[in-house]
């Protein structure tokens, strides 16, 4: 996380010792309300500025409670200030509120805080941080589906991974690191996330040697972290004696006693399909049966059950967590939704666009004088050769015919060889078929159960347009977007394989209907039919 200090000239010193920032957050680490407390007076008494004052209670509430929309509103409170103009110092703080954010979901105030900040940074020429806010803007992103977001966080990474110089930047290549490895285990990439994970230890190392005297438990959590996802991608791709050694790497860290450390090794248990492992680890916690505890929390560890009955071969088990899990989910999502803190699909997907444009408009007033001395160039050139053109072809009529007809002799035979080209790719006795409708394609030879099917590989399978193929669905479904619409083929793929068998298990019913996850499923299932997999499963098997 990038520093959220008081910029230089405000040292944010009480004028009494019992009102310094440094106090208030040693307190805060005993007595947390007792140092919000003490923040207000403060600001009341006018000992501490509204900039100082809030910019404290955002550090303080995110860092010991989980109320992140109030953490948020504190920080949005210390940007209004004058103390937080200049675009170096906002830029931190932005970043800051991003991080905030999303711990919150608030996914559309993300995306609007990451394309400031981005401007912020470039504003004051902090092209690490650019990319920082690119990644964070990626990473929510992938929280809500969105296909691009890998590549995004991916670019990001690489391109951090090039300037970064300082210990503090390589510690935020490292936190985008892990982040981005964790989005490729969820999307079941696990050879793209070995990938990553080399190029994550190339980093480690990269740090160690350039900065000796870096703390040595900063170090080993990353390193823990390498280690668990390493056995992670190892267990899932058939490769039990990697997957051991690599967690026992991970268990001889000092990270591996910590309550973090505890819910990634957990993470490998699920995979290894280990489920009393886990029972061991969170014994007297939770109870995992008959609890009212509404929370994601509680939910994560369900879902870890659930997971490691599956890998173990034991469907039954997996199917009743699956069922635990499915009625938390709708009680978290009414909570949420009363609390206002649910997300608005709508929002977000227009802010992503937003934060697109927003890069490309940059990019063109960044650089408008020499773009515009490019195009004066291009056309005083054009009128040149255009000049010498003409005068030579008034001055050499006859050769300039000569060349045309040669140039004509020329462009017949290559389109002579080219399309017997394109007729050795015609199997014998067959003749050329017009390119199928986009309708016959994507439904007639049910490419949507192809989990990679986008809307450029259809482009390339119809040798179409991305406008073209707009067109074609704009025929068969107005108004619908491509994705929306591989999604409903997908969902009515998997209610007609529903209406078949009702106790299909839901992980198997979102693989056979072309999902790539099961998060994915059920909210697109749940967007379409307004019921969850699992309710709408018993209601057709109460009705049959």
């Amino acid at each position: 996380m990038l520093s959220c200090c008081s910029p230089a000239g405000d040292t944010g010193v009480a004028a009494e010792e019992t009102y310094a920032p440094a106090h208030i957050r040693e307190l805060a680490q005993t007595d947390y309300e007792a140092a919000m407390k003490l923040t207000t007076d403060g600001l009341r008494s006018g000992q501490l500025s509204a900039f100082t004052a809030n910019e404290l209670r955002a550090n303080l509430t995110y860092q010991y409670t989980e109320d992140y929309s109030s953490a948020a509103n504190y920080m949005r409170k210390a940007l209004e200030q004058e103390e937080a103009r200049a675009p170096g110092f906002r830029s931190e703080l932005l970043y800051h509120l991003a991080t905030i954010l999303r711990n919150a979901r608030d996914y559309t105030e993300l995306l609007a805080a990451c394309t400031e900040g981005k401007e912020c940074a470039h504003r004051a020429g902090k092209l690490f941080e650019e990319y920082s806010f690119d990644f964070m803007a990626g990473n929510g992103l992938h929280d809500l589906g969105e296909e691009a977001s890998l590549e995004m966080m991916q670019t990001a990474v690489s391109k951090a991974s090039a300037i970064a110089r300082t210990e503090s930047e390589y510690g935020h290549l490292l936190y985008f690191s892990t982040q981005y490895i964790n989005c490729l285990i969820g999307e079941k990439d696990y050879k793209a996330a070995l990938a990553a994970c080399a190029s994550f230890e190339g980093n480690i190392g990269q740090m160690e040697n350039l900065f000796p005297e870096a703390n040595h438990s900063y170090i080993d959590r990353f390193r823990f972290y390498l280690d668990v996802d390493r056995a992670i991608c190892s267990s899932y791709l058939g490769e039990p004696e990697a997957a051991s050694k690599a967690l026992e790497s991970a268990l001889t860290r000092e990270y591996a006693g910590t309550t973090g450390g505890k819910i990634r090794v957990v993470d490998y248990y699920a995979a290894a399909g280990a489920p009393d492992k886990i029972l061991a680890l969170y014994q007297g916690d939770l109870p995992f049966t008959g609890s009212d505890t509404i929370s994601r929390d509680y939910r994560f560890r369900i879902a870890r059950l659930k997971e490691a009955y599956a890998n173990a071969g034991i469907p039954e088990k997996a199917r009743e967590y699956q069922e635990i899990y499915d009625t938390l989910s709708k009680k978290i999502e009414a909570k949420e939704q009363a609390e206002g803190t649910k997300v608005n699909a709508a929002e977000y997907n227009t802010q992503s666009y937003r934060l697109k444009l927003d890069d490309t408009t940059k990019v063109l007033k960044r650089n408008q004088r020499l773009i515009l001395a490019l195009i004066i160039v291009f056309v005083l050139a054009v009128a040149v050769l255009l000049l010498i053109t003409l005068r030579k072809a008034r001055q050499h009529s006859k050769e300039t015919r000569a060349l045309e007809k040669s140039l004509g002799s020329i462009r017949r035979q290559v389109s002579i060889i080219a399309e017997k080209e394109l007729q050795k790719d015609v199997p014998e006795g067959r003749e050329k078929q017009q390119p199928a409708s986009l309708k016959g394609l994507i439904e007639g030879q049910e490419l949507y159960l192809n989990k990679n099917l986008n809307r450029q590989s259809a482009t390339a399978l119809l040798g179409k347009t991305e406008y073209e193929i707009d067109k074609m669905l704009d025929e068969i479904a107005p108004g619908i977007s491509f994705p929306d619409y591989i999604k409903s083929l997908r969902i009515r793929h998997a209610l007609e394989l529903l209406g078949q068998n009702p106790d299909i298990p839901i992980a198997e019913l979102a693989d056979r209907s072309g999902f790539y996850t099961l998060r994915t499923f059920q909210r697109s299932f749940l967007a379409i039919t307004g019921k969850t997999p699992s309710d709408y499963a018993q209601y057709l098997k109460e009705n049959k």
